[in-house]
C-alpha cells in the first residue's frame, strides 16, 4: 500500500514538471522601454549572452556595439529628438535564455543636459 502512495506522489511530481512552461524559446526580440522626465537620450550597458543586434523603434535611434572580448557586454546609445519614452529592440538567439541585465550609464535631456541616471526607468518586455 505504501509503495502505491509513493508511485502516485512520483507521478504527480513528474506531471507537474512536464506541465511547467518555460516560456518561448528560439530567436526573438525583446522590447526595451526607457523613460524619465525630459529624457532625450541614454547610454545603456547591456550584459547577457546570445545578443545579436539592437534596433530603435518609432523615432528612437539605437546604436550598439560590443565591449570587451567576451561578447556578453554591449553598450547601446539611444537617441530620440522628440523625447519622452525611448524604445529599442534587442534581437536575441533564444528567448528562453536568461534575459540581459540593463544598466543606465548616462542620460541626457532633449536639450542635451545631463540627467540623473537614477531617475531613468528601464522596462524589458519579452
Amino acid at each position: 500500500m505504501r509503495a502505491r502512495g509513493i508511485r502516485w506522489a512520483l507521478l504527480v511530481c513528474v506531471l507537474a514538471l512536464v506541465a511547467c512552461d518555460s516560456g518561448p524559446s528560439g530567436p526573438g526580440v525583446l522590447l526595451v522601454r526607457v523613460s524619465g522626465p525630459g529624457l532625450g537620450g541614454a547610454l545603456i550597458g547591456v550584459e547577457g549572452t546570445g545578443i545579436q543586434s539592437f534596433a530603435g523603434t518609432g523615432s528612437t535611434q539605437a546604436y550598439g556595439a560590443p565591449v570587451g572580448g567576451s561578447g556578453a557586454a554591449h553598450r547601446v546609445l539611444i537617441i530620440d529628438p522628440v523625447g519622452g519614452e525611448l524604445a529599442f529592440e534587442i534581437l536575441v538567439e533564444d528567448l528562453g535564455m536568461e534575459p540581459p541585465i540593463l544598466t543606465v550609464l548616462t542620460a541626457t535631456g532633449t536639450d542635451n543636459s545631463i540627467q540623473p541616471a537614477a531617475g531613468v526607468v528601464v522596462l524589458v518586455e519579452g
